[in-house]
């Protein structure tokens, strides 16, 4: 278990790197007598699981699927680790001679956060129309 504990320490700090304030507020950009200073939004998630085993799987000789399942000494570990991070631009304050003002960007989805948008109420469409109700019933 010591190795998921250190890739979860190695992926949460690449995060960490990864989040870092300056990412939040952009470095200005000076654009002759303006200045424009982006703004964005970071998301970070971080996800991970491990395993471990010991004695016997099953008897030697046990059937399983059909064929013979050699397990007599059973052993194992296992893990893993994983994350992520979104960073989408969402406005830029602009300071110019007459004056500051802040921009908002407007958030573009593309098709998958769409699609991700839309399974609640397609579930409760299928929920209303009986057909969740009979797949339910067939398992």
């Amino acid at each position: 278990m010591d190795q998921i504990a250190q890739m979860m320490e190695l992926v949460s700090s690449k995060l960490a790197e990864l989040a870092r304030s300056d990412l939040v507020v952009g470095d200005p950009i000076e654009l002759g007598p303006v200045t424009v200073v982006p703004l964005t939004q970071v998301g970070v998630g971080l996800g991970g699981g491990g395993g471990e085993g010991e004695g016997a799987m099953a008897p030697h000789g046990a059937k399983h699927h059909g064929t013979a399942a050699p397990f007599e000494h059973g052993k194992g570990t296992g893990g893993g680790a994983g994350g992520g991070a979104k960073i989408r631009p969402v406005a830029v304050i602009i300071f110019a001679p007459d004056g500051v003002r802040v921009e908002p960007i407007p958030d573009r989805k593309g098709v998958l956060d769409k699609l991700m948008d839309y399974i609640p109420e397609l579930m409760e469409r299928m929920h209303k129309s009986g057909v969740l109700s009979a797949c339910e019933t067939k398992h």
